[in-house]
């Protein structure tokens, strides 16, 4: 079955690709806990230190607008049945997600123990692959820095990522 596919069948007309690491590192651990516990993460524990909801006019003169957006897709645009990517790098996918539940939820134990980030969402996994095992994409989604990004059929992103098979 390809991304493309899936993303018929759920009636989806974007989806979601997102790194789990912190500044590039932990990934493998990061990615366990994820499959793990059936969930995906996002955070900025430095200034984003309550639900974003309650922090997101004071913190966002401090992130800026790449994570204000990422904050705000993550927390209240992502929705239930929508289908997330988990990349490692700019060139393998780690895992396809669907979001299980309708809103986000807020743990700050999860950041300061270094266990995962603190605004997680839970997922069901569709697919996820073991981090030595993930496999290639057809082409490198060179410049893919953020943690998150929406990924419209527009997109120059999209043929890349819905012709993905798993």
């Amino acid at each position: 079955m390809k991304i493309a596919d899936l993303l018929s069948e759920r009636r989806r007309k974007r989806c979601y690709i997102m790194h789990m690491s912190y500044n590039g590192s932990r990934e493998r651990e990061l990615w366990d806990y994820a499959k793990d516990n059936n969930i995906i993460g996002l955070d900025f524990p430095r200034y984003v230190k309550d639900n974003w909801s309650r922090v997101r006019e004071w913190a966002m003169r401090f992130v800026g607008k790449t994570w204000t957006r990422q904050f705000d897709v993550f927390c209240n645009e992502m929705g239930t049945h929508d289908i997330v990517l988990v990349l490692k790098g700019w060139d393998s996918l780690l895992g396809v997600g669907e979001i299980a539940e309708p809103d986000h939820v807020y743990d700050r134990n999860l950041s300061k123990t270094e266990q995962f980030f603190d605004h997680t969402r839970a997922v069901e996994w569709i697919k996820a692959y073991e981090f030595e095992e993930a496999p290639l994409l057809a082409k490198p989604l060179r410049g893919f820095n953020n943690a998150l990004s929406k990924v419209m059929p527009q997109s120059k992103r999209w043929r890349t990522l819905t012709n993905i098979d798993i």
